[in-house]
């Protein structure tokens, strides 16, 4: 008698969940024939600054879409091709990604986050920001972004749809600028102390410290982990003892060696 009931219960439960599982599909395609039916009526744009400056506003997407797709509001969701409007999006050179999505309303939903520059490069008569990946970032006419800034004699470019990787790393001041700004930024110790890269003119890297009177000569890139060490240790054992102002240059660049010059 109990296994019968059980039984019973068993088949009720299943035709239950059945039904709903009926319904749930039956809503999901509802839902999708309204959305694909419905009028575009208006676009929300969410930027994602990563806790950084802000370098471009919703109002500015809005318009670059609007300006590509003018007559957009007389699409249904059906028509309105969103990749196309992930590629118009992607024109602004402050979003590194975007994701669009209609809903059921007909609103128009743009997701964008936005680059992070890390580096402010001086180059001749122009200047222009790196982000974190090495692409291009013009100087935003929204804010300003506060972040390490290199000068000096910069060769090199950015050809390669405005981004670093696969140029010639050899050759290109660029490329090494970004290198170390990177460095210096995943660096926990690193990524506030300083305050500009110079490259000289016999390509030689220095650094600028935001604390003390002196310059941190590199030279190249080389052996950078080893060049820091030696540096802290500069820092631990001389001028803690001896003043931020003792020295006007450490040098780092010769292996297994550190030449400090005195004020």
């Amino acid at each position: 008698m109990l296994k019968g009931r059980i039984k019973i219960k068993e088949k009720y439960y299943v035709r239950l969940a059945v039904v709903v599982v009926f319904f749930v599909i039956i809503g999901i395609v509802y839902a999708n024939v309204l959305r694909n039916n419905s009028t575009i009526k208006e676009i929300e744009v969410d930027i994602d600054y990563d806790g950084k400056d802000t370098l471009v506003t919703s109002k500015s997407i809005e318009k670059l879409v609007e300006a590509d797709v003018p007559n957009f509001r007389n699409f249904s969701a059906d028509e309105m091709n969103r990749t196309d409007i992930e590629n118009i999006v992607k024109k602004n050179p402050f979003i590194a990604d975007v994701n669009v999505s209609i809903g059921i309303s007909g609103k128009l939903h743009i997701e964008a986050e936005q680059r992070i520059p890390i580096v402010r490069v001086v180059q001749k008569n122009k200047e222009f920001y790196l982000d974190n990946n090495g692409y291009y970032m013009p100087i935003s006419s929204v804010r300003n972004q506060r972040v390490i800034m290199a000068s000096g004699y910069i060769n090199g470019g950015i050809t390669d749809s405005l981004h670093l990787h696969g140029k010639d790393t050899v050759n290109n001041d660029i490329y090494k600028v970004y290198m170390l700004a990177n460095y210096l930024i995943n660096d926990v110790k690193l990524k506030d102390m300083f305050d500009q890269i110079y490259v000289c003119k016999n390509k030689d890297i220095e650094l600028v410290p935001k604390i003390g009177n002196h310059v941190v000569v590199l030279g190249n890139l080389e052996n950078i982990d080893e060049k820091f060490e030696n540096l802290f240790a500069v820092y631990s054992k001389g001028l803690m003892s001896l003043g931020w102002d003792a020295y006007r240059k450490i040098n780092l660049k010769f292996k297994n060696q550190v030449v400090c010059t005195k004020n």
